[in-house]
């Protein structure tokens, strides 16, 4: 694989990837708040955060096929429409802009509202941001939902390859202020073994070959009581 010169530096996170998903007893992706049997917990917030080329996209499109009762918010649903809409030579660059603004603003809204219907909503996060991912797990707290974390964790070249497959490479530069904050930060996330960190239930590492069955169940036992797709 060829990478351009203002990535040619990095270096991969230490013990990164591949390791089975952290959790610790009575804090599991099937119980992140530890909620005790015959409780009835908030409704389930997800995010799933990972750098650019992790396979968030993909992980949210199989969880959105496999378990249709659950809510999924992901900018790539705006790129596609957005897409249908323009003259196929304007570039993806000329409106990504616009894309992550109306994501953000949807997710916004329905984290603002709460949960209406007690599904589970799954939410596109890179999630290297420390500041907004806390954020955001206090404000989904503040209104109703029960936050979870899953860090979708690759190496520096499968992040790479990931971003040519899909066909949609993030700028050197940009890329490379992702994967510094995330090597800064996944140590911490690795040693919370699933626990629980600030407005987080529950804080999940995960490979990107391990992550779809635990999120998928943990998606599909928060559906409503009575959904006949739990």
């Amino acid at each position: 694989m060829t990478t351009s010169a203002p990535l040619s530096w990095l270096r991969p996170v230490p013990g990164s990837p591949g390791d089975s998903p952290h959790r610790a007893p009575g804090n599991t992706p099937d119980n992140p708040a530890g909620n005790t049997p015959g409780s009835t917990p908030d409704p389930l917030l997800i995010v799933v955060g990972g750098v650019p080329g992790a396979g968030k996209s993909t992980l949210l499109a199989r969880i959105a096929d496999d378990v249709p009762g659950s809510v999924v918010l992901d900018p790539d649903r705006y790129r596609r429409g957005f897409a249908r809409r323009l003259p196929s030579w304007v570039p993806y660059a000329a409106y990504r802009w616009a894309v992550h603004t109306l994501h953000a603003a949807v997710t916004l809204l329905y984290l603002l509202r709460g949960p209406r219907s007690g599904a589970p909503l799954l939410v596109h996060d890179t999630a290297t941001r420390e500041r907004r991912r806390e954020s955001l797990g206090l404000l989904a707290r503040s209104r109703g939902w029960d936050p979870v974390l899953v860090a979708v964790d690759v190496s520096l070249d499968d992040a790479l390859d990931g971003q040519l497959d899909r066909g949609r490479v993030v700028r050197p530069e940009e890329f490379v202020r992702h994967w510094e904050r995330w090597t800064a930060q996944r140590s911490a996330l690795a040693d919370l073994d699933g626990g629980p960190r600030g407005p987080w239930s529950g804080v999940y590492l995960m490979a990107r070959c391990d992550a779809f069955r635990p999120v998928r169940e943990l998606a599909r036992r928060r559906l409503p009581a009575g959904d006949p797709r739990r």
